[in-house]
């Protein structure tokens, strides 16, 4: 596995989001207080950036998560980002749908289990190191 280590630029505009969300996303986590259609949209665009961050030379800096995962899926174990693949693909399973509900209300047919949701942002922060790896 190769890996390669990229300039994080905060003064990047992207960047200065994905720092936010991951502040948002971490708050939701500990306390459970957000939108849960923003969470599932921020948890989207956190995985995106840290993967096309990550492993620039495997993602485009447009990729989104079905993209991402299809590309990790294609190229199989050769892929730096191959053990990853499970986490990814269950979390797009999962936010697939909710992502593209475009409610401006921000009801869904069906609301959000927000301890379902909880731990999909857990797993989230796990990949992008947010939070400590633990079992």
């Amino acid at each position: 596995m190769t890996s390669e280590i990229v300039q994080f630029d905060l003064e990047d505009p992207r960047n200065r989001r994905v720092a936010s969300e991951i502040i948002d996303l971490l708050f939701f986590y500990k306390t459970g207080v957000g939108r849960p259609q923003d969470i599932v949209k921020k948890m989207r665009f956190v995985i995106e950036t840290y993967c096309t961050c990550t492993y620039p030379s495997f993602f485009d800096s447009d990729d989104s998560l079905s993209s991402i995962v299809e590309k990790i899926r294609n190229t199989g174990k050769q892929h730096p980002a191959c053990a990853l693949l499970d986490e990814l693909d269950d979390i797009h399973d999962y936010s697939r749908d909710l992502y593209h509900e475009d409610d401006p209300a921000g009801d869904t047919a069906d609301p959000l289990d927000v301890t379902e949701l909880t731990g999909y942002v857990r797993r989230t922060l796990k990949i992008v190191k947010a939070i400590p790896n633990l079992a």
